[in-house]
């Protein structure tokens, strides 16, 4: 690309993420915060079985066989000008037990620092390479940074990281040393993938390989514009991904929680509805609204 050329591009990237700021505005003038559609109920600490609540956006509380999971802990009413669009099913100090946070990568809407200090500190948490400075001080028993193609055991869970197609930058001064990882948590023979953000990626076909993987956990939001496809999968792409990891069930998330893009609040759940009817998938795509939960057939 000539100069000319690369000019006009970060131009109309700067026009985008302007529109993106004003529309979160508008809405916050005319729009309250939504409430939850019901409060998430913590699991039971050493319960059995497969347990999935949605709090919102990438923050899942997971109950996997008996270890209490928290993914991308976000329970902050704000993420810089994007406010909260449905207010929390559940705050950060019910979480009483926890075992484990896992943390994809270090955009604000995925490690927010504020939520992290109201949770328990007794706690594992796993965060990709070169983000471990963010956690240091906030208390946590110990923070283990990841790498692509690494894993780590811990009382029958393992945990493995790879890459998916995002970035992992925290802001635009922040240089090239911080990772970003998708994850495969296994237990009693089951895995659980947590994507965090990607875009298209046949990673997840080959992740699924040999693995009863029992639910995918994938992003359907902030695809619009274009430009954002590279590092966020549309819902048809979501679903592409799902499919091919041979997961039981999807569970889809960032979605419907912040205003990230263009494309309009509701349009990420009506196209993953539409395309999963079209390719017979319906009953595989659980679609828990803020404040649910879903236990997993065994």
């Amino acid at each position: 690309m000539g100069m000319l050329g690369m000019l006009a591009a970060g131009c109309t990237r700067q026009v985008d993420l302007a529109k993106i700021v004003a529309k979160n505005i508008a809405y916050e003038v005319s729009h309250p915060v939504q409430p939850p559609l019901t409060k998430l109920k913590v699991f039971p600490l050493g319960n059995p079985g497969i347990h999935a609540g949605w709090v919102g956006h990438s923050t899942v509380l997971l109950s996997f066989y008996g270890t209490q999971i928290l993914t991308d802990p976000n329970f902050a009413k704000r993420i810089v000008i994007a406010r909260r669009v449905v207010g929390l099913p559940i705050e950060p100090e019910e979480i009483k037990d926890l075992n484990l946070i896992l943390i994809s990568h270090a955009h604000y809407d995925h490690l927010d620092i504020p939520s992290l200090k109201r949770l328990p500190k007794k706690v594992l948490v796993f965060v990709p390479w070169g983000n471990s400075d963010l956690i240091k001080g906030l208390g946590f028993s110990r923070v283990v940074e990841m790498k692509w193609g690494e894993s780590f055991a811990i009382d029958g869970l393992r945990v493995e990281a790879f890459q998916p197609a995002h970035w992992g930058k925290r802001h635009p001064f922040d240089g090239e040393g911080r990772g970003y990882n998708s994850y495969l948590l296994t237990k009693n023979g089951k895995s659980i993938l947590f994507a965090g953000d990607t875009g298209y990626s046949k990673i997840f076909a080959a992740k699924g390989q040999g693995r009863e993987i029992v639910c995918a956990f994938l992003s359907i939001g902030a695809y619009k514009p274009d430009w954002f496809r590279g590092n966020h999968a549309s819902p048809e792409e979501a679903l592409k991904m799902f499919a091919e990891s041979g997961a039981k069930f999807m569970i889809p998330i960032h979605w419907g929680t912040f205003i990230l893009s263009h494309e309009p609040l509701e349009e990420p759940l009506k196209r993953l509805k539409a395309e999963a009817a079209r390719l017979g998938l319906e009953e595989r795509v659980i679609i828990l609204k803020h404040g649910e939960s879903f236990t997993l057939p065994e």
